[in-house]
Order: structure tokens, then C-alpha cells, then sequence
């Protein structure tokens, strides 16, 4: 893949990732489905309205023309990958892509929740109180676009592994649509293994759609305990 990857076109590689993204807006609007019908706790699917549409739309647009400037900053080599990585790099690789970007998140997430930029863009996440699947996408397009370049600027600063980078990509897929999916499907014993690991389980981030104030990490609860910002038992 990483090959095939070298060697196409750039109408090629706009056409994948688009392509790409489509697949995980429609795998997530799926799995919203096939939730509500495994789990009796999940929200029930109800119809997206033509401006969560909208703002879905823009996000997946966005989003491939960020995959797109990665490509291209990889192709003219302002972004290295490490194709030769051995297990305890990729493990290494993986940890500190999810720490690096859970804290610039987290900073980003806080500069959010400031009234001013709040005010103008933010606040369009959170009229969605209570979450679906879908709310992971619904958002403003200022927003998208600068996860998107925070993203593809830590890939420049190092020579991740390939295998890193792709894992941390299902790593924030999974918690992107856990932390909108509106309910907790793990059994208990796995929500105390979580806490204990500092990792963010669904009912972290939903929290945070009902009091604003608090959960504002991500993949993790460590820049909320460190900062304050964690809900309190």
C-alpha cells in the first residue's frame, strides 16, 4: 500500500482519500445503526438534519484535502516515514503520537471553550447535548481544518513508523466515534480498567457535551487530571 501510494498521481491520491472519508462517514452513520440495534442503551437513529449534513460534508472535504497536503509534503520530502521500524519503535511511535496530540488537542480544545472563538465556531459541536456517531463529524470547518493541520504538522516534526502512523489513525477513528456514540457499551470491569490506564471511555467526553467545563482530553484523561479539568466522581 505504502508503495502504491508513491507512485500515483495526484488526481489519484485526491480521488483515495476522498473516497476514504466517505467510507468512514458512511462506516460511522453504520455503526450508529447497528448500535442501536445491538445495544438497547444506544440513542435511537433519528434523521440528520441538512445542516448536520452540511457541516459533515464540509468536514470530510476537509479532511481530504488535508490527507492530500500530507501526501504531497511526503511526496516532496518535508515528511519522512520510517519504513523499517522494528516493534519497539512502532510501540514507541504509537505512544508518543497519542500523548504529543492528546496535549495539543487538549490546549486546542481549551481555546475552544474560550467566548470569543466559542462564540463564532465552537459552539456548533455542542448543540448536540446528548451525542450520536454522527456528531464527530458536525462540526465548524475552522475547526476540522485545523485538527487536520495539527495533525499533518506533528507528522513533520519526526520520522514516524508507518505502522505507527496507521495505528494511531484507528486509535482516533475508535475514539472519535466512542466519545460521540451517546452511551457506554463496555461491562464495568472494562471501564475500571480504563480509568486506571488514564484512557477516555465514552461517557468521558459525553460528560463534556453536558457540563462544558470539565473533560476536555481526548484518547486520555491525563491533561485533565494535571490541569483540573476532570469531572469529579
Amino acid at each position: 500500500m505504502i508503495d502504491w501510494l508513491w507512485s500515483i498521481s495526484l488526481s489519484q491520491a485526491s480521488a483515495f482519500f476522498f473516497a476514504l472519508n466517505i467510507l468512514i462517514l458512511l462506516g460511522a452513520f453504520l455503526a450508529e445503526q447497528m448500535a442501536a440495534r445491538l445495544f438497547t442503551a444506544a440513542p435511537r437513529p433519528t434523521k440528520a438534519s441538512p445542516a448536520e449534513l452540511l457541516l459533515a460534508s464540509a468536514t470530510v472535504t476537509i479532511n481530504t484535502v488535508i490527507s492530500v497536503a500530507g501526501w504531497l509534503l511526503w511526496q516532496h520530502g518535508y515528511l519522512h516515514l520510517n519504513r523499517s521500524a522494528t516493534a519497539p519503535t512502532v510501540l514507541g511511535d504509537t505512544l508518543l503520537l497519542v500523548l504529543v496530540m492528546d496535549l495539543v488537542l487538549y490546549v486546542l480544545h481549551r481555546i475552544a471553550h474560550l467566548r470569543w472563538f466559542y462564540n463564532w465556531a465552537h459552539y456548533l459541536h455542542h448543540e448536540h447535548r446528548d451525542t450520536r456517531m454522527l456528531t464527530l463529524f458536525v462540526m465548524h470547518p475552522l475547526e476540522a481544518l485545523g485538527f487536520g493541520s495539527l495533525w499533518v504538522i506533528t507528522l513533520t516534526l519526526h520520522a514516524f513508523s508507518v505502522e505507527a502512523v496507521v495505528i494511531f489513525l484507528q486509535l482516533n477513528l475508535y475514539f472519535g466515534i466512542a466519545a460521540h456514540c451517546g452511551f457506554t457499551p463496555y461491562p464495568k470491569w472494562t471501564l475500571r480498567v480504563m480509568s486506571a490506564l488514564c484512557i477516555s471511555d465514552p461517557d468521558f467526553h459525553l460528560h463534556h457535551h453536558r457540563d462544558e467545563t470539565v473533560n476536555l482530553g481526548f484518547y486520555t484523561t491525563i491533561w485533565d487530571k494535571i490541569f483540573k479539568t476532570a469531572m469529579r466522581p
